[in-house]
């Protein structure tokens, strides 16, 4: 079952340079699905703890239509076809305001119980094999052990690796309204590449 979480921030002002200025979005949605047919990737690589790896795209259609059968239905047909496999030892706070034009969702399918936190929206999700997350990628976000706040890299050196495909939904009418994202509001504070996140606490610089 998915469900709405409402963020507990007033909205920012979203800027990137491929898209136009847009407020963020001031819910998450979050489930669980497990994961089906898909041998992993090769994780060994995946040596650096804080930073989050890609590690290929691919397209499964059968993966999408499990993944689209969890969704809302109106949001589904907003699925895009392409995902992409990413892996960490942890993530340092950051946000992904290159993604101008689609809300980010994230599915865990290998790793350790883990948290999605975000710093700006006081809101934590957990995370363990088959659940995923729907968010807006501008909003500051951080994978922590279980109750932390704040990112400490020794913390995660030699961490187990969390394993993730990565999926989009087009910002279509349907996801606007169901993620409750409006227009830039004047005066809004700015989330984009060039506003600094603080990689240990979330805080924007």
């Amino acid at each position: 079952m998915a469900r709405f979480l409402d963020l507990a921030c007033a909205p920012a002002t979203c800027r990137c340079v491929n898209a136009a200025d847009r407020g963020s979005a001031t819910r998450l949605l979050y489930g669980s699905r497990a994961f089906i047919g898909r041998a992993l990737p090769g994780v060994h690589d995946v040596r650096a703890p804080g930073r989050v790896h890609a590690l290929g795209s691919f397209r499964d259609p059968a993966l999408r239509d499990a993944l689209a059968s969890s969704l809302p239905a109106p949001l589904a047909v907003a699925l895009r076809d392409t995902f992409e496999w990413y892996a960490c030892r942890g993530a340092f706070f950051h946000t992904d305001a290159h993604y101008g034009e689609v809300l980010f969702g994230a599915w865990h399918v290998a790793g350790p119980a883990r948290e999605l936190v975000f710093s700006r929206a006081g809101a934590r999700l957990p995370l363990a094999p088959g659940t995923w997350v729907v968010f807006d990628p501008f909003e500051p976000h951080a994978v922590l052990d279980p109750g932390a706040s704040t990112y400490a890299r020794e913390r995660y050196e030699g961490a187990p690796v969390s394993v993730f495909v990565g999926f989009e939904l087009e910002l279509s009418a349907s996801v606007r309204e169901a993620f409750g994202v409006g227009a830039a509001a004047l005066g809004a504070p700015p989330l984009s590449s060039q506003v600094p996140v603080n990689a240990e606490t979330g805080a924007i610089r």
